[in-house]
């Protein structure tokens, strides 16, 4: 449509939907400012004057109808050659849209639903209008989950005026009733019906009958029996699926009375005392207002009834007056019955043409641009051209989520209008269940989660397991995951490490209360003399000061007993011209560089040297503190020299002299 407004009040802005007969617009209403649908019939409808006058007075017939299941009409006008209705606006999808995303809905989903549906259908026929085209495609259902019935009365006008040169019918042929199909009386019965086909497909997530031709579909309804709805679903109970018979019989005259009982039904259908419901049997005979129209077969096509085809002209026999004459009797008996057999022919090939001309339909191709599609483009795509739409899910690496795979019938088919296109929907890559590699080894673990490329591995302190053991994971085990697009964090166990620290020169106490601190550590204490240490001082120990420990170790540490009584003192006899003690040494990062961990030299030459010896040679993290042994005799020093990563420090060698340790000592 070329205008944007129409009558000055209804500003179109864009389709949300459409079918055969007309298009529908979401549009804005300038005067009581809300938003309304607009259905806009199709151009060929405007010239047909009969039709006009029939859609008027039913769609204004249908305004008269008020109830919270069913969609309001607003205003009936026309401008131009444009017919249209304003109707409320429903936010949501419609009810054909729900089955095909869920592909059949729950039993409280349903008989909530069909409750809902129901009431409006009744309240449609105690004003004494029947809808006659009760689909999902004319249901909607509102973002709060509430069902609106639309389309009231339209139906009618449709097929009176319009039922040989349009497909509105055709295009509701799966929910046909067989009175409907062979061209009977449409009543309230029909609805009840469409409602029970419509619930089985609720339930199921499929039509009852299907077939290449909508002249197929129409003669399942006539001549098939109804198809059983537990059997394609069996957690339906009976008392449900009773619902749908009493619903479907083929004689209207069977069918529950009205949609009034069916909606008491349906109030009841799911309480447990009916769980054991027996089957509803209903005699589905043909009858004689079955029979008013030849339903075609080969059979049918082999034979023609006599009586059926003489009864057409039953004074036939009496065009001889001369009842003497033996020949002229013969000849009128041949004559009558030839004539009769014409009729005969010619009703029969009536019959077929009028029944292929009223269920002609027309094909068109399926378009070759919908793989690829957002699913909502491809659907509405698919409407424009009257074609039903079944929505299947599949996996897919390279389509993304909710756009068409593929579809079938493939692009550049030729189909009926109102066939069944299925869309094969992407939802996404297909996920797998997430490792669990808890309590495994980092490099087996690693080997699990070879299919993933973005792994993170934190550390995690602990001496409750092994060192290198995965902790935990994320995402959790068995969770759904898509490998090529999930990061994985593993958190590794990682035993606590420390540096062995300098003993020499301690007591026995601050030694022991070392020991108690560090868990890795168990000490072995012994005892040597020395003349260098006064009595319970550390003189050695193994491992040196500041080895790495990241496991239980056992320390020898060996604590003087004093001079040897059996030897001289030397040289170095303690007296008050000797001292002991620890100098603090701090070794800073070099300058320039960062944080971190570089290889230490760390020598020493003091008064028990005759040249510096190395008291460390390790890599040491820097920033760091040391405490250096140092026997000093009074008027010496002692010389501390430093490397790091193999360049003498500038301030190498450091000097001490015997006035600062003997500070240090007592400091300590």
């Amino acid at each position: 449509m070329t205008k944007e407004i129409i009558n000055d009040r209804y500003e179109l802005q864009e389709v949300i939907g459409g079918g055969g007969m007309a298009d529908v617009y979401l549009a804005y209403d300038t005067i009581l400012n809300r938003s309304v649908a607009v259905k806009v019939l199709k151009l060929e409808f405007s010239q047909d004057q009969d039709f006009i006058a029939r859609f008027r007075r039913e769609a204004q017939a249908a305004t008269s109808l008020s109830h919270p299941n069913v969609v309001n009409i607003y205003d009936v006008g026309e401008e131009g050659n444009w017919y249209y209705i304003v109707m409320e606006y429903v936010s949501g999808m419609t009810l054909k849209q729900w089955i095909q995303n869920q592909g059949r809905l729950s039993l409280q989903e349903t008989v909530q639903t069909m409750r809902q549906i129901i009431a409006a259908i009744s309240h449609a026929h105690e004003n004494r209008i029947v809808h006659r085209d009760i689909k999902p495609h004319n249901i909607l259902i509102r973002d709060d989950g509430a069902a609106k019935v639309t389309d009231f009365g339209i139906a009618r006008a449709v097929s009176e005026a319009t039922i040989t040169r349009t497909n509105s019918v055709l295009g509701s042929v799966h929910y046909l009733s067989p009175e409907q199909a062979r061209g009977g009386h449409v009543t309230e019965k029909s609805d009840l019906y469409a409602l029970g086909v419509v619930m089985y497909e609720m339930l199921t997530g499929k039509v009852p009958y299907e077939g290449d031709t909508a002249v197929s579909v129409a003669i399942h309804h006539l001549q098939t029996p109804f198809p059983s709805a537990r059997e394609k679903n069996p957690s339906i109970p009976q008392s449900v699926e009773n619902v749908i018979i009493k619903a479907t019989a083929k004689d209207p005259l069977q069918r529950v009375a009205s949609a009034g009982e069916m909606e008491i039904d349906l109030t009841t259908v799911l309480n447990p005392e009916r769980s054991d419901e027996p089957p509803v049997t209903i005699d589905e005979g043909i009858d004689e207002q079955t029979k008013a129209i030849p339903i075609v077969n080969e059979q049918d096509e082999q034979h023609v009834d006599d009586q059926e085809t003489l009864i057409t002209k039953p004074n036939q026999d009496k065009t001889s007056e001369n009842f003497d004459n033996t020949e002229k009797k013969t000849k009128s008996r041949r004559r009558k019955y030839t004539i009769g057999g014409l009729i005969a022919f010619v009703l029969l090939i009536t019959s077929f043409w009028l029944l292929s001309q009223w269920l002609y339909v027309e094909e068109v191709t399926v378009p070759d641009d919908l793989v690829g599609e957002p699913y909502e483009d491809a659907i509405r795509t698919l409407m424009d051209l009257d074609l039903d739409v079944e929505r299947e899910l599949t996996y897919d690496d390279e389509i993304e989520e909710d756009h068409i795979v593929r579809h079938r019938p493939d692009a550049g088919s030729t189909v009926k209008v109102n066939s069944t296109v299925t869309l094969y929907v992407s939802e996404g890559k297909e996920p797998i269940e997430m490792p669990d590699v808890i309590g495994r080894s980092e490099s087996a673990a690693l080997r699990g989660l070879h299919a993933f490329d973005d792994i993170e591995i934190t550390y995690e302190t602990t001496s409750d397991v092994d060192d290198g053991t995965v902790l935990d994971q994320d995402p959790s085990p068995e969770e759904q995951i898509v490998a090529s697009e999930t990061s994985v964090t593993l958190t590794v166990s990682e035993r606590p490490s420390i540096h062995l620290n300098n003993l020499l020169g301690l007591s026995r106490e601050d030694v022991r209360e070392y020991f108690a601190e560090e868990e890795y550590l168990i000490g072995d204490f012994v005892q040597e003399y020395s003349s260098t240490y006064e009595e319970g001082r550390v003189i050695d120990q193994d491992p040196s000061a500041f080895t790495e420990i990241d496991e239980m170790t056992e320390v020898t540490v060996i604590f003087s007993r004093g001079p040897d009584p059996d030897e001289d003192d030397g040289d170095l006899e303690m007296s008050e011209d000797f001292v002991n003690g620890h100098i603090p040494f701090n070794i800073d990062v070099p300058e320039g560089g960062e944080e971190g961990t570089f290889d230490v030299r760390l020598s020493i030459l003091d008064s028990t040297t005759d040249e510096p010896i190395d008291i460390l040679n390790q890599p040491v993290d820097l920033p760091n503190e040391f405490n250096v042994p140092s026997t000093l005799e009074e008027g010496e020093v002692t010389l501390i020299f430093l490397e790091i990563d193999g360049e003498e420090h500038g301030d190498s060698p450091f000097e001490y002299s015997f006035n600062e340790l003997e500070e240090f000592e007592d400091n300590e």
